[in-house]
């Protein structure tokens, strides 16, 4: 027994060291934030990085093995791993725009970084949990480092009225998924996700599930910004540092709709819950309203938040979609993830940009700021026209290709009605994509001179282009790689 109990745990230790190395080093980043504030900031930059490169390395050959394991209520299967790569992706193009708009915005470079691991911390045990309490406690760890995030900017009124929203928000949006457990646990007498996978409700006794189920809607709703939970995003992406936006737009969305996609295969199979019919009014919502609130804004923070909650209506397409065949297939929920990961690289280039325009101690909010830009830096200009035609849908980019494989899904499973919404949805998103763009290149340049460009900036910069353009051109291996993450699953 003690043996079995040691390999057991030599198991656990090496199956779940990605998520140690990033545990780790957020508190080794928090005591060198303690005990030395004078600490240099490229030391901590390279300190996560290393953390974040190591995971990555060891959750890319963990896939690979591909050996679904379930281990006290922690999942270790393709899915995890895989949703773990995007998060790590995400977060390594993000300590890239971070560096010197800290310094130039006087955040606590220690703190922040030690935070953000901790918030990928949080949504890598998400995509781990295989209970629902451990999914909940992912989502808490995850989202109370990002409420302190969201108001790192020292002295900026809106960053602490970002904060506040966002934690306010979010405690409702926790109350409702806690409730929703708890509704669970009462109609199947346990929390983890096996259970629910052969839970079976008897005929006149559905109110229950559909209760339980409705709470953990909403909940998760909160954290992708589908509509109506969608109030939060606009002013909590306008009021946080655009590094931090950048995160919360890709890991935090991701991290969603990872305990979203394990929900809905857990409980896909029960006749009571309307699963397609529900997803499918609250794509179109999504799509619909996040496009059309998008084309009065302008501030590039607030207009990229719109287009935030519009992506998750089509990659809520994708869901219904698998849902709608009565099997959920590699296929179509492996589109739901290149969808992910192909939004993730975009909107965190054109953060990045954004970050660029910034004078010191001022953000380039509004699209006035982008005149002129062609003129005064060609490549910054062309790298944000590129990232928003990838936004657009437009080929040949990986933007395009995401709503070709979520649509194409779509099209399979009969959803004709909501691929013609989603398709008019992009055409209506071309207008206020544009609006950059027609700043950018045919108004006359700006007074004001552009800031000198840090190289880490302009690193992540061309990273994201060249996953926005190689995957665009070539996405056959990562969509095999998505499409591979959900073959075999394990809770």
């Amino acid at each position: 027994m003690n043996n079995l109990f040691q390999i057991d745990g030599m198991l656990l230790l090496r199956l779940s060291l990605p998520l140690l190395i990033i545990m780790g080093m957020a508190l080794i980043l928090l005591l060198i934030s303690a005990f030395s504030k004078k600490a240099h900031p490229t030391l901590t930059l390279v300190l996560s990085l290393v953390a974040v490169v190591t995971a990555f390395i060891l959750s890319w050959g963990l896939w690979l093995q591909g050996t679904p394991l379930s281990i006290l209520r922690l999942a270790f299967d393709r899915l995890s791993y895989g949703f773990d790569l995007l998060f790590l992706v995400a977060t390594f193009l993000t300590l890239f725009l971070s560096r010197d708009y800290l310094i130039q915005e006087k955040i606590c470079e220690g703190d922040y970084y030690a935070l953000l691991l901790f918030s990928v911390f949080g949504a890598m045990m998400i995509a781990h949990g295989a209970d629902l309490i451990v999914i909940f406690l992912g989502l808490e760890i995850m989202s109370i480092a990002a409420y302190v995030l969201a108001g790192s900017k020292a002295g900026v009124i809106r960053s602490y009225e970002a904060s506040l929203k966002y934690f306010i928000l979010g405690a409702f949006a926790s109350g409702f998924l806690l409730y929703g457990i708890a509704l669970i646990y009462g109609a199947a007498g346990s929390t983890t996700l096996a259970s629910l996978q052969n839970l079976n409700i008897p005929p006149a006794e559905p109110l229950l599930v559909l209760m339980a189920v409705a709470m953990l809607l909403i909940g998760l709703g909160f954290k992708i910004a589908a509509v109506p939970f969608h109030f939060w995003s606009p002013d909590v992406y306008e009021g946080s540092p655009t590094s931090v936006t950048a995160f919360m737009a890709s890991v935090i969305k991701a991290a969603g709709f990872a305990a979203l996609i394990r929900l809905v295969i857990c409980l896909g199979h029960l006749p009571q819950i309307p699963w397609s019919k529900a997803l499918w009014i609250l794509s179109a919502l999504t799509m619909t309203v996040g496009n059309l609130v998008a084309l009065r804004q302008t501030n590039i923070k607030r207009l990229l938040a719109y287009s935030s909650i519009a992506h998750a209506g089509y990659a809520l397409v994708g869901l219904a979609a698998a849902l709608q065949k009565n099997a959920l297939t590699e296929s179509t929920l492996g589109a739901v993830i290149f969808y992910l990961f192909a939004y993730s690289m975009t909107t965190i280039g054109a953060f990045a940009v954004v970050i660029a325009m910034g004078r010191r101690g001022e953000d380039a909010d509004e699209l006035s700021d982008f005149s002129g830009l062609a003129a005064q830096h060609p490549v910054l200009a062309a790298s944000l026209a590129i990232f928003l035609f990838s936004l657009m849908g437009m080929p040949p980019t990986i933007g395009f290709m995401g709503k070709f494989y979520v649509f194409s899904g779509a099209m399979e499973a009969g959803l004709y009605g909501l691929v013609v919404i989603g398709v008019l949805n992009s055409v209506v998103s071309a207008y206020y994509y544009l609006a950059p763009i027609v700043k950018m290149y045919f108004v006359k340049e700006r007074e004001q001179p552009l800031p000198p460009i840090s190289y880490t900036l302009l690193i992540g910069i061309f990273l994201c282009l060249f996953a926005v353009l190689y995957l665009g051109f070539f996405p056959s291996s990562l969509f095999l790689i998505a499409r591979e993450s959900v073959r075999e699953l394990v809770f």
